[in-house]
């Protein structure tokens, strides 16, 4: 009996190229834990740990940067960030009970304030010196509009709270806070905001339009340097307007986009973000996406936004959590799988980065640079080096210019150029003085393009 079995034919290279997908991950980025370099780093900053309708009458166990922690609002309303295991005899203060001051730990009843103070020690003889002698971990935190933010780093060095212009954009504006857990390193949820390409093939193509059909269209993606961060815009020619979505990037973990979703065929003006967000470590291996979602008067034109959506791993916008049945999401993936299915901790040597990663690489460069620069001893620069509020830029805005008969990319580029000049003169104003000021120069513009 003879078996023809055809050989497959083909340039087959797994075998090859095994030492390079073996490669270690990049640890002086993707470690945080205490006392690495990017630990470190990180923890110079303020950031949104919970969602406040998180906690309850219980203390809440909670893991950022490594570290395990009890997250907690007194009975006076305090709200306190503490070591997760009591300084006594290291039970968790998850099982402790809130009191109208501070948390006591079941084991033997010792009671520490928001900021870590030893209040009480039952038991103890009146001469102890326990309280005055033990300290026990504790974190600021500040609350605002359902966020709780907490600064991990020196107290020396704590930083002036970092209240951005768009935590605050009046009666008009919902802001509606939602957490979503991701199963992967810290790094790879954030990069996806840096890269609008993604939108093309992930939201558009590839599986049907997750947000609107235009975000089929490969847009011209250009970076700005700021005094403090980056903004970049990514724009597309829709017929015979300019549909410019401004992202904002402020180091080290957060972002801005404008509308969920856009009409790019309606022209507007400067509008406002529809997410504000950050990407939180847990461990080297999770992270935490915390943000608010904006619901804003006339800014939902089809009407696809849910405010009942948004709330602990779930948000009204698609593909963001692991919520579908794992065939539906190999079907229709979305941006979690995007990040998620790069491991657990993506490894950079093993990546082939072109022209449409320049977002990522100089994402990467910077972090890179901040945290060689800390180790040397320099000041870490604060979105507040911008002012207060920290003005910022996420939105969309759609003006009507001709479609060149030359190269028309070149116009598109040209156009988001005069208007990112337009925004970043806006700087010298605020409130609604520089939101007039914009919406009047970006009127200009339109009815004088080219001059």
């Amino acid at each position: 009996m003879s078996i023809n079995v055809e050989v497959p034919s083909g340039n087959f290279k797994g075998y090859n190229l095994n030492t390079r997908m073996q490669q270690p991950p990049d640890e002086e980025l993707t470690q945080i834990g205490p006392g690495t370099p990017c630990g470190e780093y990180l923890r110079r900053y303020w950031h949104p740990i919970a969602m406040t309708e998180q906690l309850t009458e219980f203390p809440l166990r909670i893991r950022r940067f490594g570290e395990d922690l009890v997250l907690f609002r007194d009975k006076s309303g305090q709200y306190g960030c503490l070591h997760l295991h009591c300084s006594h005899r290291n039970t968790s203060l998850e099982f402790g009970i809130i009191e109208e001051k501070g948390v006591r730990c079941c084991y033997h009843g010792w009671l520490y304030d928001v900021d870590g103070t030893i209040i009480d020690t039952p038991g103890e003889p009146e001469t102890s010196k326990i309280k005055d002698n033990v300290a026990h971990g504790a974190y600021p935190t500040i609350e605002y509009r359902g966020l709780i933010f907490a600064y991990f780093g020196p107290p020396e060095e704590m930083p002036t709270f970092p209240f951005l212009d768009h935590m605050d954009l009046g009666p008009e504006d919902e802001m509606v806070p939602f957490l979503i857990p991701n199963p992967c390193n810290w790094l790879q949820t954030f990069e996806n905001s840096f890269d609008p390409h993604h939108t093309v093939h992930l939201h558009t193509r590839v599986s049907g339009a997750q947000f609107t059909d235009e975000f089929a269209v490969h847009p011209e993606f250009e970076i700005f340097e700021r005094p403090y961060g980056y903004f970049y815009t990514n724009a597309r020619r829709i017929e015979d307007k300019v549909w410019m979505r401004f992202h904002d990037h402020l180091p080290p973990n957060f972002s801005q986009n404008g509308s969920m979703f856009p009409d790019a065929k309606k022209n507007a003006y400067f509008l406002k973000a529809g997410l504000t967000r950050w990407v939180v470590p847990v461990d080297d291996e999770n992270n935490i996406t915390i943000a608010w979602r904006h619901f804003i008067d006339g800014y939902d034109p089809f009407g696809f936004g849910d405010k009942s959506k948004c709330g602990y791993n779930s948000v009204d916008f698609y593909g963001q959590t692991d919520e579908l049945e794992y065939e539906e999401r190999q079907r229709k993936p979305g941006d979690y799988e995007a990040w998620v299915g790069q491991g657990t901790v993506n490894v950079h040597k093993a990546e082939n980065l072109g022209e449409t990663d320049k977002g990522v690489a100089m994402a990467r460069r910077h972090h890179r640079e901040q945290i060689r620069a800390l180790q040397n001893g320099e000041r870490m620069p604060q979105p507040t080096d911008l002012g207060l509020p920290v003005p910022l830029y996420g939105g969309d805005s759609v003006l009507t210019i001709p479609k060149s008969n030359d190269d028309d990319r070149k116009t598109v580029r040209e156009v988001c150029h005069r208007v990112a000049a337009i925004y970043m003169e806006g700087d010298k104003y605020q409130g609604e003085d520089r939101e007039e000021f914009i919406i009047k120069s970006l009127k200009k513009l339109e009815e004088t393009w080219p001059n």
